[in-house]
C-alpha cells in the first residue's frame, strides 16, 4: 500500500515500492492529502492490472514548460526557426499550459484546436501549430524519457487547407517598389521575384557568394531550407540591381542587404502594401478609374518566391527549376507554381501563328518548286 507522509514544508508526500511488478520505486507531492490518497489509490491499481505506464516526469512538467523547453532545445537549432518561434509564443498563451503533460487529452487539444478556429486563424496556421504540439510530445517521448506518454496531437490536422496560388501582376509589383522607402527592401524584392530565392537566404546572402560577372550567386548549405548547397541563376534584371545597389552602398557591408532580418523585411513589405493599396485607391478616386478589390490585397513576401517560380517554369524545365528554387521533389514544386489560363492561351496562339508562318513558307517554296519546273 502506499506510503503517505507529511513533508517540514507542510505537503503530503506519496511513495510507492511495487518492485515485484518491475515498477520503479515512485513518489510524488501533493498540497492536499485527499489529492495525495486519492492519486496514490489510483497508481498502485494501475500497477496491479499492468496499465501502468511510466511517462518519465510528464506528470510533473506542465505544457508551458515543455513548450520552453523544446523552443530552447529544440526549435532553436531548426531552420527557418523565427515563425517557428512565434507560434510557439502564441500556443503558450492557451489555457491549456498549466496543465501537465501526463493530464493533456486528445479532448483537451481538440477543445485549443477549436479556439483558435472561433480567434479566426487560417487553416494552415492552426495546422503548423498542432503539428509543433505533436513534435513537441514526440520529442518528450523519444528524448526526455517520457517514452509511456501518449501524444494527444496526432492525426488532429484540419482538413481543407487552401495552398496559396496568389500570383503577382507586373502594376501591383511596380505599384509596391514605388511605395516602398526602403532601398534594401526594393533591391530584396527584386531580386527575390527574379530569382525565387527564400526571405531567409536573401537575408543571409553575402557579397562573397555573389558572382555578378557569371550571373550566379553560390547558396552554402548553411543558409538554405534543405541544408544543401546550391547555385541560383541572375536574370540581367537582377544583375543590375544587385550593381546599382553595391554602388550606391557608401559602407560597404559583407551581407548584401546591410544584415536585415526576414522579420524586419516581411514588416517592411507589408507597410510598403499598405502604402501602395492607399495610394492606388487615392488614384482611382482621382481618375474615375474603376477599383480592383484584389489590387495589392492579401501579399505576401513569400508571394514573391510563388511568382518567381511560375515565370522561371514558363523557361526551365522542371528538372532545373527543382535545382533552382531548392525543392527536392516535384510535388513539392507543384505547390509553387500557378500559372495562368491565359498564358497558356497565348502559348496556344503563339503556337498557332508558327504553325501557321510554317504551312505558308512550306507552300510558297513548293510554289517556287513547281515554277522552277515549268
Amino acid at each position: 500500500m502506499a506510503t503517505i507522509s507529511k513533508t517540514d514544508s507542510g505537503t503530503w508526500k506519496v511513495l510507492i515500492r511495487k518492485a515485484r511488478f518491475g515498477v520503479p520505486q515512485l513518489y510524488k507531492t501533493f498540497s492536499r492529502k485527499e489529492d495525495a490518497e486519492a492519486w496514490g489509490r489510483k497508481t498502485e491499481s494501475e500497477i496491479e492490472r499492468g496499465a501502468w505506464r511510466d511517462v518519465g516526469g510528464a506528470d510533473r512538467m506542465t505544457f508551458g514548460q515543455a513548450l520552453t523547453k523544446y523552443s530552447e532545445e529544440e526549435a532553436a537549432a531548426h531552420r527557418g526557426g523565427d515563425p517557428e518561434q512565434s507560434h510557439i509564443r502564441t500556443i503558450s498563451c492557451d489555457e491549456l499550459v498549466k496543465l501537465t503533460l501526463s493530464r493533456i487529452t486528445r479532448s483537451d487539444v481538440r477543445a485549443m484546436r477549436t479556439r483558435w478556429e472561433k480567434a479566426g486563424y487560417a487553416v494552415a496556421t492552426i495546422n503548423r501549430r498542432l503539428g509543433i504540439v505533436h513534435a513537441m510530445f514526440e520529442c518528450a517521448r523519444e528524448s526526455w524519457g517520457m517514452a509511456g506518454l501518449d501524444n494527444p496531437a496526432s492525426n488532429m490536422g484540419l482538413e481543407g487547407e487552401v495552398q496559396r496560388e496568389r500570383r503577382v501582376s507586373h502594376e501591383e509589383f511596380e505599384t509596391l517598389l514605388m511605395a516602398s522607402k526602403s532601398v534594401r527592401l526594393r533591391a530584396a524584392a527584386s531580386v527575390a521575384v527574379e530569382t525565387a530565392m527564400r526571405r531567409g537566404e536573401l537575408c543571409a546572402m553575402s557579397w562573397s557568394m555573389i558572382d555578378l560577372d557569371k550571373g550566379v550567386v553560390r547558396l552554402p548549405r548553411n543558409i538554405t531550407k534543405s541544408a544543401r548547397a546550391r547555385d541560383v541563376p541572375l536574370s540581367p534584371a537582377a544583375i543590375t540591381t544587385l550593381r546599382d545597389l553595391r554602388s550606391s552602398r557608401a559602407k560597404q557591408e559583407d551581407l548584401v542587404f546591410g544584415g536585415l532580418k526576414p522579420h524586419s523585411l516581411t514588416q517592411a513589405l507589408m507597410r510598403a502594401v499598405k502604402r501602395g493599396r492607399q495610394e492606388y485607391l487615392t488614384f482611382c478616386a482621382t481618375s474615375g478609374h474603376m477599383v480592383d478589390p484584389d489590387f495589392l490585397v492579401d501579399l505576401h513576401f513569400h508571394d514573391l518566391r510563388h511568382e518567381a517560380i511560375s515565370r522561371l517554369a514558363c523557361i526551365f524545365s522542371l528538372h532545373e527549376l527543382m535545382k533552382i528554387v531548392g525543392h527536392s521533389s516535384s510535388t513539392m514544386l507543384q505547390r509553387y507554381y500557378h500559372p495562368r489560363a491565359e498564358d497558356f492561351a497565348q502559348r496556344l496562339r503563339e503556337r498557332s501563328q508558327t504553325t501557321a508562318s510554317a504551312a505558308i513558307a512550306t507552300a510558297r517554296h513548293r510554289s517556287e518548286l513547281r515554277s522552277q519546273g515549268e
